[in-house]
């Protein structure tokens, strides 16, 4: 049985009498994770302590199935971490730089200079390789990192916010360059970022932390998924009391959706809302409906769920 790339068990986090994380347990078996939290939710905390930069006050690390407090240096030659801050070596241009981290890594130094190339072309800087780092736009420098976490040809990726301060069209091509990254590369991705629409893109699962916590551990398409038959109904705000009684009344089951006028309608796991039956509880209440459409959740919609919500047992 193939171990997870990721386990964490029980992990216990401390700064002095503040507690980061706070006996947090998952396991992510492999692919590309997203790791979602508001701020101070402890997910910096959470990357630190798998990196090694923090020491856990108790509980486990397992990277590919191995403690990640022995043999570290071995861990580490199988992780890139790309973090939030810039990070690079002054007064070297970009490829240069970049072969004295392939050299760190045990790279020889032909070989060093060979895959700094590689990998600036591979991101979309060979035209830029022997400028300096600080001279290059935000979204240069981002994709800077991103060569520098992927220069030793890592199994794992740590992405810390990679599309942070970056326009339109750089955000684009940052989250395509990490999709090939992970498609055609094979290489395993855990994703810190605040930003919902690059996780849903990027990651088949999801941990979501808040205030030291595993408030929930899910597949996307599980987190994501509506309710069996499930309708969204937005109604007139001056109608709102007179739908739900209506609704209510009919058997149906109803959640808040997006705003104060908006309801999700269900009836039980296993039985359909047709568009028809609220159609005519509307009409019967001679309410006027906004609009009827399939209840398919949005990753918003979920992640807000889980930080309101109960916390949940340990996720797998």
């Amino acid at each position: 049985m193939t171990s997870p790339v990721l386990e964490l068990d029980d992990l216990v986090v401390r700064y002095g009498s503040f507690t980061a994380l706070r006996g947090v347990s998952a396991k992510f078996p492999g692919g590309a994770l997203g790791l979602l939290g508001p701020n101070g939710a402890g997910k910096s905390s959470m990357l630190r302590s798998i990196l090694g930069l923090v020491q856990p006050a108790s509980g486990k690390v397992r990277l590919f199935g191995q403690d990640a407090s022995k043999d570290t240096a071995a861990l580490r030659r199988r992780v890139g971490y790309m973090p939030e801050r810039d990070t690079w070596v002054g007064g070297m241009s970009a490829v240069r730089g970049l072969a004295h981290l392939a050299e760190i890594c045990g790279f020889y130094p032909d070989d060093a200079m060979l895959r700094a190339h590689d990998v600036l072309h591979f991101v979309g800087l060979g035209e830029e390789r022997y400028r300096e780092v600080h001279t290059f736009s935000t979204g240069m420098r981002q994709r800077f990192k991103l060569a520098a976490s992927l220069v030793h040809d890592p199994d794992l990726l740590f992405l810390d916010e990679p599309t942070n301060g970056l326009d339109p069209r750089g955000r684009t091509r940052m989250l395509n360059l990490i999709e090939r990254v992970c498609h055609e590369h094979g290489i395993h991705l855990i994703l810190a970022s605040h930003l919902l629409p690059d996780v849903e893109r990027l990651c088949d699962q999801v941990w979501v932390i808040d205030q030291g916590e595993m408030k929930k551990s899910e597949r996307m398409e599980t987190l994501t998924a509506a309710a069996r038959g499930a309708k969204r109904v937005r109604v007139e705000r001056s109608q709102v009391a007179a739908f739900r009684s209506a609704a209510e009344s009919a058997g149906l089951m109803l959640a808040p959706g997006r705003g104060e006028t908006e309801f999700v309608l269900t009836r039980g796991e296993e039985e359909n809302v047709s568009s028809e039956e609220v159609f005519g509880i509307a009409s019967q209440a001679q309410v006027r409906l906004l609009s009827v459409q399939a209840a398919a959740r949005s990753l918003e919609d979920a992640f807000l769920e889980a930080l309101t919500g109960p916390s949940p047992a340990s996720g797998n």
